[in-house]
């Protein structure tokens, strides 16, 4: 399967994405060195839990996992929009020999296209909880929410600059849409997991002339878009991370979760001295963002019990 995706798939990602996308661009890389720095980070997450009993994946969940990954972004040929819905059909024309197993194919096709986006049947954006929790492949038993999130996590926290085209950004020759992403990409100088404190760390380096300028933003689901600050728009990912942080920890094993980020932010600028530049700290900030305070406990789960109520059973006959 992955010397199909490395051949006919991962070269023409790229190329896939800016032509035919919806709103095109000059996107991040999501070639081939993109899937592989996923499993890396995926790596990362499951570090010393296997020392643990019952705290890590089985070997066929591992083998599971490593197949949505390599196909969880692989949809991004045919353009962005609803990439993820397309892991199936991927599978179906690169996966080789899984697509003759029809329970395995859409296993790892379920689990890939829950790493984002919303669900098929519903619209839902739960698109991991509408997972089942266990279930029987062959002789074996999985568990696809907890795979699912690994995915979904890993592929959230595998950003950093080596995903920015930096000869663009420095020749200013990128399309002004692609600006915003390219640039958010270019300034996180550090992305890592610390599974011994379960936290993750992200590093920032932004240069003060990225500041003063807006940027047109992604088109939200409404098809508007408006013009962003670099700086808002860290911000904002910042609080998009910490939700999946949050919703992947619901489906993950305590010793894999992560309870908090912990961003760091310096601010530089390039400045010439006798003759070569030099870059200086202009300021610096950091934060930790984790759980705290009373939480916000959800009631819809009344709606699955509606009948059950004082005036309902007050006058029921038994």
């Amino acid at each position: 399967m992955l010397s199909s995706l490395r051949l006919h798939v991962y070269p023409n990602i790229n190329a896939g994405l800016s032509c035919l996308s919806k709103t095109p661009g000059f996107y991040t890389d999501h070639g081939e060195r993109h899937f592989d720095e996923v499993v890396r980070y995926a790596g990362y997450l499951l570090e010393n839990t296997s020392v643990q009993p019952d705290s890590s994946l089985r070997p066929y969940e591992l083998y599971l996992l490593l197949c949505a990954i390599r196909v969880h972004d692989a949809g991004n040929i045919d353009g962005r929009e609803e990439h993820n819905k397309r892991a199936f059909s991927i599978l179906q024309e690169y996966g080789g020999d899984i697509q003759r197993d029809a329970p395995e194919h859409s296993l790892i096709g379920e689990i890939a296209q829950a790493h984002g986006g919303r669900t098929l049947n519903n619209n839902d954006k739960d698109t991991i909880g509408a997972l089942p929790y266990e279930t029987v492949v062959g002789a074996v038993d999985v568990r696809p929410q907890l795979v699912a999130a690994l995915v979904r996590f890993a592929d959230e926290i595998c950003e950093h600059s080596s995903r920015a085209s930096h000869h663009h950004i420095n020749a200013d020759t990128l399309p002004a849409e692609s600006k915003l992403f390219q640039l958010y990409a270019k300034s996180i100088a550090g992305a890592k997991p610390d599974r011994n404190n379960k936290s993750f760390k992200l590093r920032f380096n932004f240069d003060v002339a990225t500041f003063s300028d807006q940027y047109p933003a992604i088109k939200d689901e409404l098809g508007n878009q408006r013009q962003k600050y670099l700086i808002d728009d860290a911000l904002d990912r910042i609080d998009k991370l910490n939700c999946e942080r949050v919703y992947c920890n619901r489906f993950l094993l305590p010793q894999m979760q992560t309870d908090r980020l912990e961003i760091s932010m310096e601010i530089s600028k390039t400045i010439s001295v006798a003759g070569t530049n030099q870059q200086i700290k202009c300021d610096e900030r950091s934060l930790t963002i984790r759980d705290k305070g009373y939480p916000a406990v959800p009631r819809d789960w009344k709606s699955d019990v509606s009948d059950v109520n004082g005036a309902n059973f007050a006058g029921k006959v038994w």
